[in-house]
């Protein structure tokens, strides 16, 4: 913190926007930290009835990962201002009396009740929604960690609800009626006259805008990766955002020219889920990429690039139309049936989302090292490589 701090200092505040930035990683990487801790609390914090003398009182013991408290007090006293609670934490107690909210030190003589009467109705509604088909156990473990179990009155009985669960999901399927098979009918949509129009999938519902790629059409070197993020969607352009910042850094380490190639994404519109106000990138799944194929066949066909990079895996399916694991990709010789060679490599993403700072360098060395292999590819005069692709459907 305060080597950022210093650097901020006496280098100004233009630090903090670069996301490939060491010490921004590390400070944003901690800053999550403490966000899901908050967000933690929110979801796992269940209050007791408790009767004293000034009245009925609701208690919680919350054992959070990070002193977050008086961070997040204020929401509790925001979604139950009518009540009276405290919650109690090892680094302090948050009271709220229906009007302030105040934060004392740790009082190891705070009556906290085992159980109250409601916890009875809260198990029956937990085990009525309680849907065993859809049961992830390590999912489940990761969202609601163990740690946390002590204080949820629910926890006692997910072991056994874990163990009918198969049970359950087998009753529901002897039950369920059989529908015939549309799939042999169903109407898939032929693609619109613009990009702005398709409808082939359900993202542009909520997507922004559809994101095109960019770049000259007679580039040798096209790069692919997954599908806009959130700033992609707002300014309609590919990799702007963070991984964009990153993806430009290793251009700049290997020597290539950013303004020589074109730029798309396998999916064109912006796949996420809403958590809060913000928009979490979410995969694209099977379906969306194959839906928006058409759209990548038409730029290979407008550009013809000798070389295209397929940034992680969703880019390398939709290019050779099946599954294949990057990393024992990336030294293959791969094909594109336009001709064109295909490179792949790790998405600038997987550079941000390393667990730690080693694991960061050595992906972006990676990218850095396939993208001077694309560089020395796309040189090579290869316009015999080139075919036309099969007329697409």
């Amino acid at each position: 913190m305060y080597r950022l701090l210093w650097r901020v200092v006496h280098g100004g505040r233009a630090i903090l926007q670069d996301a490939a930035d060491d010490d921004v990683m590390t400070v944003s990487r901690l800053a999550k930290a403490v966000d899901r801790a908050s967000h933690k609390m929110k979801a796992f914090v269940r209050f007791r009835e408790l009767h004293t003398p000034d009245g009925v009182r609701y208690v919680a013991r919350f054992l959070p990962e990070h002193d977050v408290l008086m961070r997040t007090a204020p929401f509790f006293a925001e979604r139950f201002a009518s009540m009276a609670w405290t919650i109690a934490t090892p680094d302090g107690i948050a009271h709220w009396d229906r009007s302030a909210l105040s934060f004392v030190e740790v009082d190891p003589s705070l009556a906290i009740p085992e159980d109250d009467a409601a916890e009875a109705l809260w198990l029956t509604y937990y085990e009525s929604i309680f849907n065993p088909a859809r049961l992830n156990v390590p999912m489940m473990r990761k969202e609601m960690p163990v740690a946390y179990w002590r204080n949820l009155p629910e926890a006692a009985r997910i072991p056994a609800l874990v163990a009918e669960a198969m049970p359950r999901a087998g009753r529901m399927i002897e039950h369920t009626v059989a529908c015939g098979n549309i799939a042999g009918t169903a109407h898939v949509p032929e693609p619109p006259s613009s990009l702005h129009g398709c409808r082939r999938c359900s993202l542009w519902q909520r997507a922004t805008q559809p994101v095109p790629g960019t770049g000259p059409v007679d580039a040798s070197m096209m790069i692919v990766g997954e599908q806009p993020g959130d700033e992609e969607d707002l300014a309609g352009k590919p990799f702007v955002g963070p991984a964009g910042r990153l993806l430009r850094r290793a251009y700049e380490q290997a020597g290539i020219d950013p303004d020589a190639i074109y730029v798309t994404n396998a999916v064109k519109h912006f796949s996420f889920e809403p958590r809060g106000k913000r928009r979490i990138h979410k995969t694209p799944a099977q379906r969306e990429i194959e839906a928006c194929r058409v759209w990548l066949d038409d730029e290979i066909t407008q550009v013809r690039p000798r070389i295209i990079v397929a940034l992680g895996a969703s880019a390398l399916h939709a290019l050779m139309q099946k599954r294949l694991p990057v990393g024992t990709s990336r030294h293959a010789a791969l094909t594109h049936r336009s001709g064109a060679r295909v490179i792949a490599t790790y998405h600038p993403s997987a550079v941000l989302r390393a667990p730690d700072e080693e694991a960061k360098a050595a992906t972006f060395a990676s990218l850095v090292e396939d993208l001077c292999s694309a560089r020395d590819w796309a040189s090579v005069t290869a316009d015999t490589t080139w075919r036309s692709m099969p007329e697409r459907r």
